[in-house]
């Protein structure tokens, strides 16, 4: 007779091994990186790409005409298709990820001269509430006098905006990074204008640097 502690092993290894392979089969039937790259940059993926930065560049221009803060003093395009994520074998009810996604992030960078709470209180009914109350208190706690605070943010009402700025001290988490994607991705592009402005340069100015940024999805792979 099989002692008990050797069948559950065996079944425990009976099941890593169904797992080992359900996972090899699923990365051999997933789309290769030169075909995923292919995809990104054929001419149907490209006009979807251009439709988007379009749409994108118009609702920009709406938010710099009226903008209470004066003309952004840059605006940087990333466009990136990536790899979508694996597949969770431990929960089958787990959505299932692309393949690939590409999306269009437009960042709109102001200087505000004025209280950060202040500029919080005056947003229009555009931005969520609750993302603003988070917000302030951030600055009501001192949040950023924290070793590893986080870097605050303000969410759109229906989605697809964000705005972030700069928090207060030498915490380096704590503000605006560069947008350029720097992790590998099957396609990317970053344009600026003025190309040769920085986000250092634009904290030389006084006051808080902000950035607002617009983000659409517009083409996805779906996984096999």
């Amino acid at each position: 007779m099989t002692p008990p502690l050797r069948r559950r092993s065996g079944r425990a290894a009976s099941l890593l091994f169904a797992l080992l392979l359900a996972g090899a089969g699923a990365c051999s039937e997933a789309p290769g990186h030169n075909e995923l790259k292919r995809i990104a940059t054929s001419d149907e993926v490209r006009e979807k790409r251009e439709r988007a930065e379009r749409e994108l560049r118009a609702r920009a221009d709406e938010i710099n005409s009226p903008s209470p803060w004066g003309p952004a003093l840059r605006t940087t395009v990333v466009d990136t298709c990536a790899r979508g994520g694996g597949r969770n074998y431990l929960d089958q009810n787990a959505p299932k990820q692309p393949a690939m996604y590409c999306l269009i992030r437009l960042h709109l960078y102001f200087v505000v001269d004025r209280p950060v709470p202040q500029v919080l209180q005056n947003l229009p009914a555009t931005w969520s509430e609750g993302s603003i109350r988070s917000a302030l208190k951030y600055y009501e706690n001192k949040t950023y006098e924290q070793p590893h605070a986080f870097r605050p943010s303000v969410a759109s009402v229906t989605g697809g905006m964000l705005l972030f700025w700069d928090a207060p001290g030498d915490n380096a988490q704590a503000k605006i990074p560069e947008p350029c994607p720097a992790r590998k991705t099957v396609f990317s592009t970053c344009v600026s204008a003025p190309a040769e402005v920085t986000l250092a340069e634009l904290r030389e100015r006084p006051g808080t640097l902000f950035e607002w940024t617009l983000t659409t999805q517009y083409h996805t792979v779906p996984g096999r």
